[in-house]
């Protein structure tokens, strides 16, 4: 019987062509872009968006959001995404933060209390693209 069994896995050899044929496969590229701004909110402007989402498909933004020593309110981040729930964070004055978020919709600044708030953003954005222009 071990050398029958022997001669069927011969004559079938195993084959990845067979299992996963691909006709056109699809070439992506990845495209990452980067940005930054200064913020500065008063009492006449007190919210602000820095970025929204204008092309189809999943994306990763990075953002990073630094507060001057010299501003006298917390910065209130939320970033909207389309799945699930906005993310929320407070940086406190002199102070950085940054996330990392998938599907993200946009981003909005505001402050929390009256003066003036004062800093800095950077945002990188990244996303698959077709390099094939069948």
């Amino acid at each position: 019987m071990g050398k029958r069994a022997k001669k069927l896995y011969k004559s079938n050899p195993f084959s990845v062509i067979d299992i996963c044929p691909s006709p056109n496969p699809q070439v992506y590229d990845i495209v990452q872009n980067s940005l930054s701004g200064n913020i500065l909110l008063n009492d006449s402007i007190k919210s602000l968006e820095i970025w929204r989402e204008e092309i189809c498909g999943k994306s990763t933004v990075t953002l990073s959001v630094f507060n001057s020593s010299i501003s006298t309110s917390f910065i209130k981040v939320t970033i909207n995404r389309y799945i699930k729930c906005p993310i929320e964070f407070t940086v406190p004055p002199g102070n950085t933060l940054s996330a990392t978020v998938e599907n993200a919709k946009s981003i909005m600044i505001s402050k929390e209390c009256t003066g003036i708030l004062e800093g800095r953003y950077c945002l990188e954005i990244s996303f698959a693209a077709s390099s094939s222009w069948d």
